[in-house]
């Protein structure tokens, strides 16, 4: 499961990084045509904000909380002796995991809303959205995968963490 899970978050990271590079090639290209040649790609801030921006965050989501590569704090952690390191972190998992699921729940409703009216946004054309907002609901959604994998991972006492204190088994 850990193999098949982590190939799919750094498949997904991919997908994002992919999504920066395609990005700085639009925005160059519509800056060149506009300075060059008075002929802007219509569009670019709009696919810009609502698929490349939007794919750049929520797609590696899963791989930033499998891989514990997010900004935490650990001020007083490092300090707790094992059990009670356990603990909060089992605790933070688990909550991590709700109110990511709520967050999936929520931002799938609003997928599937987007779908059904065929969403589109107005700039200097249309601009049809409603598959982005899949990209929220999916990002979400392994990231509570992942919080809940690691949570498991911690109760089979396997390291979840990366830790500066490195004679922590934790």
């Amino acid at each position: 499961m850990d193999r098949v899970f982590r190939k799919l978050t750094h498949g997904l990271m991919l997908v994002g990084g992919l999504g920066i590079i395609l990005m700085m090639a639009n925005i160059t290209l519509d800056v060149v045509l506009k300075v060059f040649w008075n002929a802007p790609i219509q569009g670019t801030v709009e696919i810009s904000s609502y698929y490349y921006m939007v794919a750049i965050v929520m797609l590696p989501m899963a791989m930033v909380e499998y891989d514990d590569e997010q900004i935490s704090v650990d001020l007083l952690f490092n300090h707790f002796p094992d059990w009670l390191k356990r603990s909060s972190l089992l605790l933070t998992f688990l909550a991590t995991a709700v109110m990511l699921s709520i967050m999936t729940w929520r931002t799938g409703l609003d997928a599937v809303r987007a779908f059904r009216v065929g969403e589109v946004v107005m700039g200097s054309r249309e601009i049809i959205v409603w598959p982005a907002r899949c990209m929220l609901p999916i990002g979400f959604g392994l990231a509570a995968v992942a919080a809940m994998l690691r949570a498991i991972m911690l109760l089979r006492g396997r390291t979840v963490t990366k830790l500066q204190d490195t004679g922590s088994a934790v």
